[in-house]
């Protein structure tokens, strides 16, 4: 998916930030798909997110928890759930391929980890697509450490203005990282942000 080829960062960070989408075809698999995405969305909560949403209707943190995304869950709709570890990729691929829903599923993540989690459980990517970075002006993008935080929302809505405020406040002892990152994950309305690893952001760029 697009909206997350972007995220920034160092490669030991990156390596703990996987989202996986499953979602039907329109037109073509989309008809009766809701049990499906329904199945899905209990296997992705199996193998312990750190977020897991609705496309269009919200997510654990911006609804305020994961029955409430079970809830708003509609046919010819998109789930997913970000995950911290290469095992627990490889463990909700397994799942999703013993399911056979007939559903797209797209990994996002560093290429080589995501092939390797694929590999494992024998499958073979269909399409890989990369992010080219950021063009134009980018002397007029904030601090290297908000974009990294912020990237990690792929619509936009974490505010830079937002990221620096609580960064601010963590670094005077205000507020936890971890309750920081909760706040700036609830914008994130589709639920593709990190929390764990905003938190682990926030505390370094707070140092």
């Amino acid at each position: 998916m697009t909206h997350t080829l972007h995220r920034q960062g160092s490669l030991e960070s990156l390596e703990q930030d996987y989202v996986v989408f499953a979602m039907p075809s329109s037109g073509l698999t989309s008809a009766g798909s809701k049990p499906k995405l329904d199945k899905v969305f209990e296997i992705l909560s199996r193998h312990n997110p750190v977020n897991i949403g609705d496309s269009k209707g919200g997510s654990r943190f911006s609804l305020g928890g994961d029955d409430k995304v079970k809830d708003i869950i509609v046919e010819n709709e998109l789930v997913h759930g970000v995950f911290r570890s290469r095992k627990q990729v490889i463990a909700v691929l397994k799942d999703l391929r013993e399911a056979d829903l007939g559903l797209c599923i797209t990994v996002s993540g560093l290429m080589h980890a995501v092939e390797e989690c694929c590999g494992q459980v024998g499958l073979a990517p269909h399409t890989l697509v990369s992010s080219l970075g950021i063009w134009g002006k980018t002397g007029l993008l904030p601090d290297t450490k908000v974009q990294e935080i912020a990237t990690m929302c792929g619509h936009g809505l974490v505010s830079f203005n937002l990221i620096s405020e609580l960064a601010a406040q963590v670094k005077r002892k205000a507020i936890t990282p971890e309750k920081a990152a909760e706040t700036l994950a609830k914008p994130c309305i589709c639920g593709v942000f990190n929390p764990p690893r905003a938190a682990e952001l926030l505390a370094e760029f707070s140092d």
